[in-house]
């Protein structure tokens, strides 16, 4: 594959390559024949190369995770490169979000629903990550995503449900009180004996 696909990515400016198959999440750095390309940091001319990212984080969880073995504690079973910027284990979703400007990519955890890592690429074709203006670090820093204004109408949205709920509910066991206390009464009706 390296041998037959990289050459096309490189040729034809591919900005970023989405794996999957191996269950985890993983960021390499923009590189071709596995040598990590200029990122355009303090004025360097940045090259166009294909950043890697391994996007498999749902399904099948019998794959070893990646940590030090027990009876190796010094020795990873997938040692991290240093082309390999960020590594998530847990299961978890890729958010996109395209603009005309730039692509970002996010990496959420399910288990916190946080964003774990994030990948800008421009529309130039140059690859920054993490949050802000800074480029690939080296050291897979995490990086919040800033919320767009459709996640945070979202998170308005679930809270007047929330809160719609929580008033019916009220509501409901009030009502409830309210009728067996009244069937519970009696109401005192006049008898009247011949008029």
């Amino acid at each position: 594959m390296l041998e037959h696909l990289e050459p096309l990515f490189v040729k034809n400016k591919v900005t970023h390559a989405l794996w999957g198959h191996v269950h985890r999440y993983g960021k390499f750095c923009p590189m071709n024949s596995f040598t990590c390309g200029s990122k355009g940091l303090d004025g360097v001319d940045w090259e166009a190369f294909p950043a890697h990212i391994v996007i498999g984080m749902a399904g099948q969880d019998r794959q070893p995770i990646w940590e030090p073995r027990p009876d190796c504690p010094n020795d990873p079973i997938f040692p991290q490169t240093k082309r390999s910027l960020y590594r998530g284990s847990e299961f978890g979703y890729t958010r996109s979000v395209a603009t005309k400007e730039k692509l970002q990519l996010s990496y959420v955890g399910n288990h916190d629903g946080e964003v774990h890592d994030m990948v800008e690429i421009l529309a130039s074709g140059q690859v920054l990550s993490g949050s802000g203006a800074s480029a690939f670090d080296g050291a897979g820093a995490r990086g919040k995503a800033a919320q767009s204004k459709s996640s945070l109408l979202v998170e308005g949205a679930i809270v007047l449900v929330f809160v719609a709920f929580v008033s019916y509910v009220l509501g409901f066991i009030s009502r409830s009180r309210k009728v067996a206390t009244s069937k519970n009464s009696w109401t005192t009706v006049k008898m009247t004996e011949d008029v």
